[in-house]
This record gives structure tokens, sequence and C-alpha cells, in this order.
């Protein structure tokens, strides 16, 4: 059970958390959920909350009953964070598809985390299943994938029976190192048709986990984990 969230100055010592937060809004979908909260299982060293798990629709909808975009996620996350607490250490990012916003909400989005120094946004073009693709492939020029259905499809062959997670996260280091080198603009937070960012937050959270963390949640952990 991790340790109290909060950061005010009545709480005892011994209560004050000793991990870093990652908490990550991904707008619900299933396979962005599954995907980063087995990162969870990485290291004492970080937590890791998908927000959508903690901050109902039902509350979401108190917020904001049109859910209008992008009021709707940032929403979401400011509820997040009066009920779970932000430490100034801890990291808040947001993981969007560029197939389900326009370019203008999603720059609403963004100029809002630049008010933060630890809110974050993260863009797949089109979706994350580019990001996926990755884990598998360094040549995504090859693919002639090109909606996120085709992407979605795509991906359910790599691997006998199908996408799953635990498939995947054993080549974590490689899907970084190939999304990076993809990324024919590092300087601009949009990613090109077939790049992502998502690299970026990972990467982030290896930093913290440290080589020997990962290495043991490769070998050790990830295997014993339920998959299904």
């Amino acid at each position: 059970m991790h340790k109290k969230r909060g950061y005010k100055r009545e709480t005892p010592i011994e209560l004050v958390r000793d991990y870093k937060l990652f908490a990550i809004a991904c707008e619900g979908s299933k396979r962005e959920p599954e995907y980063f909260k087995i990162l969870r299982y990485l290291s004492k060293k970080i937590a890791v909350d998908v927000i959508e798990d903690i901050v109902s629709e039902e509350e979401a909808i108190s917020i904001n009953p049109n859910k209008s975009a992008p009021k709707w996620v940032l929403d979401r996350a400011v509820r997040y964070i009066e009920k779970e607490g932000l430490n100034d250490d801890d990291d808040l990012w947001f993981v969007m598809d560029i197939d389900r916003w326009s370019e203008a909400q999603i720059r609403e989005v963004a100029s809002y985390c630049d008010k933060f120094p630890n809110w974050h946004i993260v863009l797949s073009n089109p979706c994350f299943e580019v990001w996926l693709y990755f884990h598998k492939k360094a040549n995504i020029a090859t693919s002639e994938s090109i909606t996120c259905s085709d992407f979605k499809t795509e991906i359910s062959t790599f691997e006998k029976g199908g996408y799953h997670p635990h498939k995947f996260l054993p080549q974590l280091e490689e899907a970084i190192a190939n999304a990076k080198n993809a990324d024919s603009d590092k300087n601009h937070f949009i990613p090109k048709v077939k790049e992502t960012k998502v690299y970026i937050l990972v990467e982030a959270i290896i930093e913290v986990v440290g080589k020997n963390d990962f290495e043991n949640f490769i070998k050790n952990i990830l295997p014993k984990l339920p998959n299904k």
C-alpha cells in the first residue's frame, strides 16, 4: 500500500511517501489503461495511476455535464488532483491520439500544460497503436497502415493470439529507441503521421526506475503477472 500522497506540513513524516507518482490521463479507452497499469509493477520507486480508474465518469460529468473536449479531460485531471494530491516532484501526463482531437483542441490542452512544470502531453499520430508498433518493428515507413483501425489490425498480427501488453513490454527499450529515431521533429510536441511522442513518458518512468529494477521487472516480475 502506498503512503499518503499529500504533502501538507501537518502530514507526519512517517506517512510522507517515498515514490514518484506518474498520473496518466488516457481518455478512458481500454488498450492504453491496460498497458500503463502494468508499469506500476516496475519498481517501488514509482506509482502509476490511470486517472480514469480513480475519477469515475459520473464524477467527471458532475464537473462538466456536457463532456466538452478538451475541458472534459482537463476537468477530470483536476478532480483527480483534488482527490489524490500531486507533489511538486510528481508528474501528470495526458496521453492523446491525434485522430480524436482537432489541432485547436490539442493546442488548448498543451497550453494548459505549459502553465505547470509537471504537466505534460504526449501524442500519437494517428493513435496509440503507433507506439505499440515500435515495440516490434523499427521501420514504420514499411507499414501500409494509415488509420487507427488499420494499425489495430496490424498490431494484432505481431504475436500469436493477438495483442497483449505482456507480449510487448519485454521490448520496451527497443520501442523507446525506435520511436525516438522515427521522431522527425523532436522540438515540436505534435508528431507527424506514423510518429509518436509516448516514448518521452516511458523514458521518464524508466529513468526514475533505473536499469536494475527495470531488468528485474522484465525477467522476474512481468512473467508472473496475470496476463488475461
